[in-house]
């Protein structure tokens, strides 16, 4: 008989146990990374765990500054969340389109609590504790913080005053006593405490932007958070620029622009070609780039958020108070969709699990859900064929007789059939990315338990795929209606509109189409002349008028909205839109009680809507209005990938 097994010392789950207690450090550490190069990924990314520390340290390794001891800048800010955030926000925006930029565009709305204070990356986790040692502290806020609107030659601001300024001194100063225990020197603030919303702009504008200011409701429903940041200290120094184009260098002092990767350069730089030196966020590197493939935006995009503790005021209302969402202070740091392309979920917690701000609706707002509110969600069609080929793309693939030919993997295995294949010039179809974009898409909404009964498609032919391979991969069976109002603004097509499959020609080419459907507006009836507003305006009236159309259907059995356009329009419940990548705004911008954007705003936010992208609106029960909420399926992210030529290796 074999001798019985000896008892364990330590258990499996003890093991487990105590290899989930290492910290990121730790693990960093033991994978054979320098001590120097784990602190500063882990203060770059806001200690945000190891596989973000990971796709810093990565993408960095050529940065020359890898290895220098740069201690970074820590700053405490008081950040509203909720109505009062959004109706900042909302004068961010108007400002900024309407009278141009000016310093208060660099930051997004906040307190300062504290000038900024240097940090080395070996001290991260105690400045961290003595943050958190605040948490008691904040819970004894004495009432509401009152704002007062303040205006003077060359400034406007909101003012904080009484009590709770001397309730904030107090917190910074515990916070100062704790980190000069740990040999840091933090500094309070050397002003009355405020909100900038205006600050060093043309004095012309100062009546419009002080009417404007007047404009904020500071009574809505808020939540005060106190938040850590920190940021590269190059960057008090720096204009911070977007990328909005990929650029490839050509000569070996040119910087390789990724889409969505910020630039920081020495402002005032004066070039007669248009290139400009600058700095990658995402890598490091430094050299020339085209400036044109970039647009200004505010610092704290690379800022890192390390903490959020909310501050408990007492009867203070809640219902309403916004979690945030994409774009918020909470996701400055937004390395998850560039380092590595690796799409991460929204960082909504912490690295020890808490949340960083408080999800939870209040019992109001339960109550809502379960009315099933009315919801529209817009998407983008998939990637096209002429966007990724360039011009000449159609001559390759066609020969005089109009053969086909199919001359990269990316090229649609099959064309649909056309009287001539110079249609697909002006009208061109997705990629085999693209439709597997759209795929994803569907399957993500099946997922989801998202309920589809009625689908609108733009007459373009890449939108018309993309809402056939969204409904295969969802495995839905209703037919697509085609709707040319939902085409995007006509001011891009003077000379015509694109030569588009009728629904007789698409049905016979096998695509799911009721060919009886009578569309809103018809094409011939489209005006090539409209202006941006009337574009919203053509937009948001498709919108509204499906939402009644669908409104009895939608009461009883659907539970979202979905439209896919590059300008799309919000329906009922349970409607599908396939459209364009301007749509996301146009139809439901005016629908949420905004006015239509003007010409410039519209131009620079195309930039921001990738292929496949989503957006919902919901409508409430009770009020009928509308709101923006997040949508029910996870963002889709992936890299581009260059054309190879073999004979490099030769």
């Amino acid at each position: 008989m074999a001798a019985a097994a000896p008892p364990r010392l330590h258990s499996q789950n003890d093991t487990i146990k105590r290899q989930s207690a290492r910290s990121a450090l730790e693990i960093l550490l033991q994978m054979g990374f320098p001590k120097q190069r784990c602190v500063k990924a882990l203060a770059a990314t806001g200690d945000r765990g190891v596989q973000l520390a990971l796709d810093w340290l990565l993408s960095h390794v050529n940065d020359p500054t890898l290895d220098q001891d740069i201690p970074r800048e820590y700053i405490l800010y008081l950040c509203p969340v909720g109505k009062l955030q959004e109706g900042l926000a909302t004068f961010w925006e108007k400002s900024l389109a309407t009278f141009g930029w000016n310093s208060a565009h660099n930051f997004f709305p906040h307190m300062t609590l504290c000038s900024f204070f240097k940090v080395e990356d070996k001290k991260l986790s105690a400045l961290e504790h003595c943050l958190a040692a605040l948490k008691d502290d904040l819970q004894k806020a004495p009432g509401k913080l009152q704002l007062d609107l303040f205006s003077q030659k060359g400034f406007i601001g909101l003012m904080v005053a009484g009590l709770y300024d001397n309730f904030l001194e107090g917190i910074v100063s515990k916070f100062a006593g704790l980190v000069k225990a740990e040999g840091i020197v933090n500094n309070g603030p050397k002003k009355q405490l405020h909100i900038t919303l205006a600050h060093q702009h043309a004095s012309e504008h100062h009546p419009r932007l002080e009417k404007l200011a007047h404009e904020i409701d500071l009574n809505a429903d808020v939540r005060w958070d106190l938040r850590l940041y920190s940021r590269d200290p190059r960057l008090a120094t720096s204009e911070v620029r977007k990328v909005v184009k990929a650029y490839s260098p050509d000569q070996d002092d040119e910087l390789e622009l990724i889409e969505g990767d910020y630039l920081f350069l020495t402002p005032g730089q004066n070039s007669p070609d248009g290139w400009y030196t600058g700095t990658s966020w995402l890598t490091g590197g430094t050299g020339v780039f085209p400036y044109i493939f970039t647009q200004r935006t505010s610092e704290t995009w690379l800022w890192a958020l390390h903490r959020s503790l909310p501050v408990s005021e007492e009867a203070v209302a809640t219902n309403g108070v916004a979690s945030g969402g994409d774009g918020d202070y909470d996701n400055i740091w937004q390395s998850d969709e560039l380092y590595a392309k690796v799409y991460r979920k929204k960082k909504s917690q912490d690295n020890t699990g808490s949340p960083i701000i408080a999800s939870a609706p209040p019992l109001k707002q339960m109550e809502v859900i379960e009315k099933k509110p009315l919801s529209i969600l817009v998407m983008r069609h998939g990637e096209r064929c002429d966007f990724t080929f360039a011009r000449g793309w159609c001559e390759k693939c066609f020969d005089s007789k109009g053969n086909y030919t199919r001359y990269n993997l990316n090229l649609p295995r099959r064309m649909v059939p056309r009287k001539s294949f110079k249609e697909f010039e002006q009208d061109a179809p997705l990629t085999e990315i693209g439709r597997c974009e759209a795929r994803l898409t569907g399957e993500a909404l099946r997922d989801s338990g998202v309920t589809i009964s009625y689908v609108y498609a733009s007459p373009a032919l890449r939108c018309v795929q993309t809402a056939q391979e969204v409904l295969r991969g969802a495995g839905y069976t209703c037919q697509l209606c085609i709707e040319p109002t939902v085409f995007e603004w006509c001011g891009w097509y003077k000379a015509g509109l694109p030569p588009w499959m009728p629904p007789e020609q698409l049905a016979a080419a096998g695509f799911s189409v009721n060919t009886s459907y009578v569309p809103f507006i018809a094409a011939r009836n489209l005006n090539l002349a409209e202006n941006v507003e009337e574009y919203y305006n053509r937009c948001t009236s498709f919108s509204r008028h499906v939402a009644r159309k669908h409104e009895s259907e939608v009461k009883k059995e659907i539970k979202f909205i979905l439209y896919f356009a590059f300008y799309s329009t919000p329906p009922g419940g349970g409607v599908l839109i396939v459209g364009h990548a301007g749509s996301l705004d146009a139809c439901l911008r005016q629908l949420c009680g905004k006015n239509a954007r003007t010409n410039n705003e519209f131009r620079e936010i195309l930039n921001q809507f990738p292929y496949c992208c989503l957006a919902v609106a919901l409508q409430d029960p009770n009020s009928k209005r509308w709101a923006l909420t997040e949508p029910p399926v996870s963002p889709l992210t992936h890299t581009q990938n260059k054309l190879f030529n073999w004979k490099i290796l030769q």
